[in-house]
């Protein structure tokens, strides 16, 4: 299968407001070839398989739903539709959204709300959700996945990719319950065999911490990721 995205892009008019609500031309919230923006992409990888997946899905929902259409003037309402109906596939009423919105409705629809943001301020909302890894800078040979969130480096555009590389699952460490602050200790004490510089470097990166340079906050970051049970495997 080809690497397909889909997103919320214009009216039946070709405008970004003043349509009928509902998608009257079939392609006003619809899927499309991955393509690379005039204005380069940045990724947005959920750290969760599960959740990646959903955002993948609730995306293929709203392109599913002819009751979703494109305007940015109403660009909220598909939000309240979607509190009412519980998915964006149940949406009954003629209801719009814009690119970001509709981004927005995919995550809700995945179990969590980044709040109301524009593609400016996408990447910001979406990190201080905590749910995502570190921003790629989307290049020719990146690899994308099913649920990435793709928006433009400047504000323009959001997609989600709904048929990208399957995510593989991840896999974490068990709960570490000691009282040490020692990374190395609390890798030991949950069965890690390989506490080497080299290997905690692979296990930062997995978790989304970038330029790790076995810093004392860095390796209490991933201590406290061990006593939540979220630390990644690497």
């Amino acid at each position: 299968m080809s690497l397909m995205v889909g997103s919320a892009r214009i009216d039946e008019n070709g405008k970004i407001s003043g349509g009928k609500p509902g998608d009257q031309a079939g392609n006003e919230v619809s899927t499309q070839p991955y393509y690379v923006h005039s204005k380069g992409w940045i990724c947005m990888r959920p750290k969760s398989v599960a959740v990646a997946n959903a955002i993948a899905e609730a995306m293929i929902q709203a392109c599913k739903n002819n009751n979703i259409g494109y305007c940015q003037g109403h660009r909220i309402t598909v939000i309240e539709q979607l509190r009412k109906s519980g998915s964006l596939a149940k949406i009954p009423a003629k209801t719009e959204a814009d690119c970001s919105s509709l981004v927005r409705a995919c995550c809700i629809q995945a179990g969590f709300d980044p709040g109301n943001f524009n593609t400016s301020a996408e990447v910001s909302a979406l990190k201080a959700s905590k749910r995502f890894m570190e921003p790629i800078t989307v290049k020719s040979g990146t690899k994308l996945c099913n649920g990435d969130i793709l928006v433009t480096k400047t504000k323009g555009h959001t997609v989600v990719v709904i048929s990208g590389n399957p995510r593989q699952a991840v896999s974490h460490y068990p709960k570490y319950k000691g009282a040490s602050g020692s990374i190395v200790t609390a890798l030991a004490a949950v069965g890690e065999k390989d506490t080497s510089k080299a290997h905690r470097a692979k296990i930062a990166a997995a978790n989304g911490i970038k330029n790790y340079a076995y810093t004392a906050a860095q390796n209490l970051e991933m201590v406290n990721l061990l006593k939540k049970g979220k630390l990644i495997k690497a």
